[in-house]
């Protein structure tokens, strides 16, 4: 188990406050703050269901980009909402890349994100967290 680094920590604050409050703030809430503080079995288990997270939101995003107009036929709901599912998506795999900082894992977010294309089983790269600051 490692240390997240603090710069990280306020990044994945950011993300959080944008996707929560629609502004991005460095203020970093408790719970993020306790992610070091994580044991083995809690970082698995919040591991796990962070991939989940992130395969459903993908499969989610994918349903409006293609099948939009039909699920929802007023466009600026559906612009809002495939904003609001592309902000908790930053948000969600920004967290799981501090998971596995946490977990010892040395991968840089390139690499991270190329892990996480083949995890949700999109053709594209869909994070490209080190283009979002």
């Amino acid at each position: 188990m490692e240390e997240v680094p603090e710069e990280v920590l306020r990044k994945l604050a950011r993300f959080y406050n944008l996707f929560k409050h629609g502004e991005p703030s460095d203020s970093i809430p408790p719970w993020i703050r306790n992610i070091n503080n994580m044991s083995k079995s809690d970082l698995e288990y919040e591991t796990r269901d962070a991939i989940r997270t992130c395969r459903d939101l993908r499969r989610k995003i994918n349903e409006l980009e293609y099948e939009g107009e039909k699920l929802i036929p007023v466009k600026s709901k559906r612009e809002k909402l495939l904003e609001d599912l592309r902000r908790e998506w930053t948000y969600m795999s920004y967290y799981l890349y501090t998971l596995f900082l946490h977990s010892g894992v040395k991968v840089s977010e390139e690499e991270f994100d190329e892990f996480l294309r083949g995890e949700t089983g999109s053709r594209s790269f869909i994070t490209n967290l080190s283009s979002q600051h």
